[in-house]
């Protein structure tokens, strides 16, 4: 029996084959490290559940684009959820890489933030030079801990000290939507120290359309022949919409702009990888939940639409 409302659920296939794969990373303890609150691990599996029923895979909106006809879509596993978080950096980083230099687009649901430098660090491993853009209310640029040890504070000041993207003057990091509220300035004036490579796009100069300067800076890397890593903290979107995350934000993007993000990300064949952190549904679970659904759903359907537009 054929139903006439297939949703992603019916179509996810649990193997690496597909061109989009889904990787889990059930870790928290990079989170427990910053001092935030627990509860990302259980992310990924919960992510899952809600997952089944988003769609539809055709979608009439779009010109009844059939996302079956342009995309496949797998379910890779999670990481091994009994390592340290050094070793299952390592078997993520070490899985990202096999999957991009695979022509496959990882997309990688947390866990917490930390995730992010090997999930860099697998593309660093396939690309000549990289964008990196974080969507987050927050810079990420803290030292490690007890002086090698990281935490969800810490990914992209590794990234920027990696000498595989400080020492390539094509690369660029941009942090997107950050709020001045929620980031200190000793981490600011780091960034500034780094510019050129690096870049702080303010939350209160796109609040209105962060999609404009979103859409420009995928234009430049790609005008530049740079692959693109999104990497999306969803504590960047508005409580009131995403409310169970480790550090909720009062003011922030709005469900729908998080949305179109994921979209404009999925239509650049640039973008080789994705990954969203800080789902957290030990604080709320259902409504958080099906918004990250509906987040990874627009970048299928933005990739759809994408190879259906350039046929």
């Amino acid at each position: 029996m054929i139903s006439d409302d297939i949703r992603l659920g019916d179509i996810i296939t649990e193997d690496d084959n597909g061109d989009i794969i889904l990787i889990g990373f059930p870790y928290d303890e990079g989170v427990r490290r910053n001092n935030g609150r627990v509860g990302a691990k259980s992310g990924p599996n919960a992510f899952r559940q809600l997952l089944k029923r988003t769609g539809t895979v055709v979608n009439a909106e779009y010109d009844d684009l059939d996302i079956r006809k342009y995309v496949k879509i797998s379910d890779g596993g999670n990481i091994n959820e009994n390592l340290s978080l050094e070793e299952a950096h390592q078997q993520l980083e070490e899985r990202v890489t096999h999957l991009i230099r695979n022509q496959k687009i990882p997309f990688i649901v947390g866990g917490g933030n930390d995730q992010s430098y090997p999930n860099a660090s697998g593309l660093l491993n396939n690309s000549k030079s990289v964008y990196v853009i974080n969507i987050d209310a927050h810079l990420d640029v803290r030292p490690l801990k007890e002086g090698n040890k990281a935490h969800s504070g810490s990914p992209f000041r590794q990234l920027i000290e990696d000498e595989r993207f400080h020492q390539n003057p094509s690369n660029r990091f941009i942090e997107f939507a950050s709020q001045g509220s929620q980031c200190s300035i000793e981490h600011v004036n780091y960034l500034r120290s780094k510019s050129p490579l690096t870049n702080i796009i303010w939350y209160q100069t796109i609040r209105d359309d962060p999609l404009t300067p979103f859409q420009s800076i995928i234009k430049s890397a790609e005008e530049q022949n740079c692959d693109i890593f999104v990497s999306f903290d969803i504590d960047s979107i508005i409580s009131a919409s995403c409310p169970g995350v480790s550090a909720p934000a009062s003011v922030g993007l709005s469900a729908q702009q998080a949305c179109d993000l994921a979209f404009i990300a999925g239509q650049s064949f640039h973008v080789k990888l994705m990954d969203m952190s800080e789902y957290n549904p030990l604080v709320e679970e259902y409504r958080t939940g099906k918004l990250i659904t509906l987040i990874f759903y627009h970048f299928i359907l933005g990739r759809a639409k994408a190879i259906r537009d350039s046929q």
